[in-house]
């Protein structure tokens, strides 16, 4: 091998080198990134179950206002019934 063609070795060597550091950075950043998204997702998958949690319990509490309207209404329409 002739000294021109060790110091092309060298330079594409020393070229893949720098672009394996390069790459070897950018999957540090994206696999930091992912990091981050993944807490964001818990996060906001338990913001999520909380507020299913409080969206039937609301509408627990509607259904049984409601029955005791209806139950109010009945008894009212009775008293109604009754005095006429």
């Amino acid at each position: 091998m002739t000294e021109n063609q060790e110091k092309e070795v060298f330079l594409l060597l020393n070229t893949i080198v720098t672009r394996v550091q390069g790459v070897q950075s950018d999957v540090k950043e994206i696999k930091q990134t992912v990091n981050q998204h993944s807490q964001i997702l818990n996060k906001h998958s338990q913001i999520l179950n909380r507020l299913d949690a409080k969206t039937d319990s609301i509408a627990e509490t509607v259904m049984t206002n409601d029955k005791r309207l209806t139950a109010v209404e009945k008894d009212v329409s009775n008293l109604r019934s009754g005095i006429h």
